[in-house]
């Protein structure tokens, strides 16, 4: 039996999202979390819980601080593992800084990778010193070649900002603000099969035209969801994996890192609470 085509292995994918490490490691959010001790719990529980992924996606604000220290950190904390790593940046990040820091080794920010039959698709939507996103016309330009040049590979696109509203004013006015354009180019080309995207710090599940659009928590602190401002959610720090099938078909679950009885209260939100957008920056 061939390996390729429709009896190839699912792809195994790990999604990890919204890391937002500080420029000192001690250094604790004002929801009260570490958030270099919840990303070192979350990877310890991908690598007790989860056969070897194929690949791994870090979509976005990877740290907090867009400082070389907090690359270097991070770097120190993902090189051990044992697989690749593709990453793109937040509006969180410095994405010449994070290419040049953080993005070495098995950690890639190449825009594209093809395994099995899939392509994985990294798109930056940061608009330097604005918290929403936007795809410019060189983004749009190189998802619309890249997926003419590959029209036989099923297709997962990831970028940092929603594509999708979520129901809470204050997030919905700081998601993608081109999502038309988005859109029109991913109706184009029918080999897409699902978008990833961070930001939201919660789990966001819906379809458009047979595409699978997915948001996924954040390893360290989560939003309440459908909130008209910002309110902080008591669920723990997640993850999202994914088994990708040779079909096009799409298996995905967020797998939160902690449960009440194993949680580290230092990795844990205070409870909810509503706050002005200028009180909490972690979007």
């Amino acid at each position: 039996m061939s390996l390729n085509g429709p009896f190839a292995r699912p792809q195994r994918v790990i999604q990890i999202t919204d890391l937002h490490l500080c420029e000192h490691p001690g250094d604790v959010m004002n929801s009260g979390v570490n958030t270099d001790h919840s990303l070192r719990q979350v990877l310890k529980q991908i690598r007790r819980m989860e056969k070897a992924p194929d690949l791994m996606l870090a979509t976005g604000d990877l740290v907090h601080d867009p400082v070389a220290a907090a690359y270097r950190r991070l770097r120190a904390l993902l090189n051990p593992l044992p697989w690749p790593i593709q990453c793109l940046a937040g509006n969180h990040d410095d994405p010449q800084l994070m290419e040049d820091v953080l993005c070495k080794d098995n950690l890639s920010c190449r825009k594209a990778v093809s395994r099995g039959e899939w392509l994985f698709v990294s798109l930056c939507s940061v608009v330097e010193g604005a918290p929403h996103g936007l795809l410019d016309e060189g983004e749009l330009a190189f998802l619309d070649e890249v997926l003419t040049r590959h029209p036989a590979r099923n297709a997962l696109i990831s970028l940092h900002h929603p594509v999708v509203f979520v129901g809470s004013p204050w997030m919905d006015a700081i998601n993608l603000r081109n999502t038309e354009a988005f859109f029109q180019v991913l109706d184009r080309h029918l080999q897409v099969r699902g978008v990833l995207f961070g930001h939201v710090h919660q789990q966001v599940d819906q379809v458009r035209n047979g595409i699978r659009l997915m948001g996924t928590p954040s390893t360290c602190v989560q939003f309440a969801p459908r909130t008209r401002n910002v309110q902080l959610d008591i669920l723990p720090p997640a993850y999202r994996r994914l088994q990708l099938h040779a079909d096009g078909r799409i298996d995905t679950e967020v797998v939160y890192a902690f449960t009440e009885d194993d949680a580290d209260s230092e990795a844990r939100p205070t409870p909810p609470r509503e706050q002005s957008p200028d009180r909490i920056s972690m979007a």
